[in-house]
């Protein structure tokens, strides 16, 4: 019998996405927490990081602490964000349970944060490959390479009310950058009409049922992850700024500053590398990382090497549905098989409690 199946998880992250109930359900409560409550003869006490908001954070910390000790979790579980645990409070964790961290951005935040926070957590599950000898030169021996997935309960074939929208041939749905706009204005100067939503596009965002729509009746999904540059705004206030829950402040920590501002140029491992094969949904996307331990290239998702490629591709599968359909298929089923959420919590326990 595996040990998990009799297992109480003790899990924080965000609720709403950067604190703000506005702008819906974040994506760790969708994804990681929704997923974790489906596993049979799991228990899950969930206590979001969003209450620091009414509490202040080192009350919320303290009674963190204390649930830890009235309830006795077999693992606390935090998805990181920003500055919401504190150090010594995570030490006295330790002494109680076992604690995991999932560090989401390590490509470029091990330097100004993850580092900081991983000794104090018995052990760390993080997305870069790269990244776990670089805990272990550090002194964190306990390190999970573990990925993305897709929470197959949400992200699934959704037609229904389909006559409603208008399937495109191609469409990309994602926040603007000044990258994705210069290859959208390339594909439409190319007289391929794509279909575009997000925060920052004239079009606005759309609802996570209206996404998964478009990803199940799009002809072709994009995945656009270009580097985001170093000279915009954004990656230049990392130099001087950081977030601090719902806030920006000041951040004087340079050297790792400036080690993060370097990294920005990684293409990371998308969720939407799941997320649309899990509709199926077909995906194109630009390589990552290591994208082609996930997926058969060419056979579950297709890459493309440049804009010039990508166009060319865009054509080719539209003209090409035969082909297109085998790859949304394979995709699929691989997603179904190696890449749900319930699979990789599943190695990470095995790990953690039996390995």
């Amino acid at each position: 019998m595996y040990y998990w199946l009799l297992m109480k998880i003790l899990y924080s992250g965000l609720k709403y996405i950067n604190y703000n109930s506005k702008l819906g359900s974040s994506f760790e409560y969708n994804n990681f927490y929704e997923s974790l409550r489906q596993f049979s003869g799991v228990e899950v006490i969930y206590f979001p990081f969003d209450r620091i908001l009414q509490l202040g954070r080192d009350q919320w910390n303290t009674e963190l602490l204390e649930l830890v000790k009235k309830e006795k979790p077999d693992l606390f579980f935090a998805f990181m964000f920003t500055d919401e645990l504190l150090l010594d409070v995570l030490n006295e964790i330790k002494k109680y349970t076992i604690s995991l961290a999932w560090f989401a951005d390590d490509h470029w935040r091990f330097d100004n944060y993850s580092k900081y926070y991983a000794p104090h957590f018995s052990w760390v599950a993080t997305t870069y490959f790269q990244a776990v000898e670089r805990y272990q030169k550090i002194g964190v021996k306990k390190v999970i390479h573990s990925q993305w997935a897709a929470n197959t309960k949400l992200y699934k074939p959704n037609y229904e009310g389909s006559a409603s929208i208008t399937a495109p041939d191609v469409s990309f749905i994602g926040a603007w950058s000044r990258p994705r706009q210069k290859i959208i204005s390339a594909l439409q100067k190319a007289g391929i009409d794509v279909k575009v939503y997000g925060s920052g596009w004239p079009n606005g965002r759309i609802s996570e049922e209206e996404m998964i729509k478009f990803f199940s009746l799009s002809r072709i999904n994009l995945a656009l992850n270009p580097a985001p540059g170093y000279f915009n705004i954004n990656s230049l206030g990392r130099l001087l700024f950081r977030r601090s829950m719902n806030k920006i402040v000041p951040d004087f920590n340079f050297y790792g500053n400036f080690r993060t501002w370097l990294n920005r140029g990684i293409r990371q491992i998308k969720a939407r590398h799941f997320e649309i094969p899990a509709c199926r949904g077909f995906l194109l996307t630009e390589m990552a990382d290591n994208l082609s331990d996930y997926y058969k290239i060419g056979k579950e998702i297709v890459i493309y090497k440049n804009t010039n490629d990508l166009i060319g591709k865009i054509k080719y599968f539209l003209k090409n549905d035969a082909e297109r359909q085998m790859v949304v298929e394979n995709g699929y089923q691989r997603v179904l098989r190696d890449h749900t959420y319930a699979q990789r919590f599943k190695d990470i326990f095995t790990k953690i409690f039996i390995d």
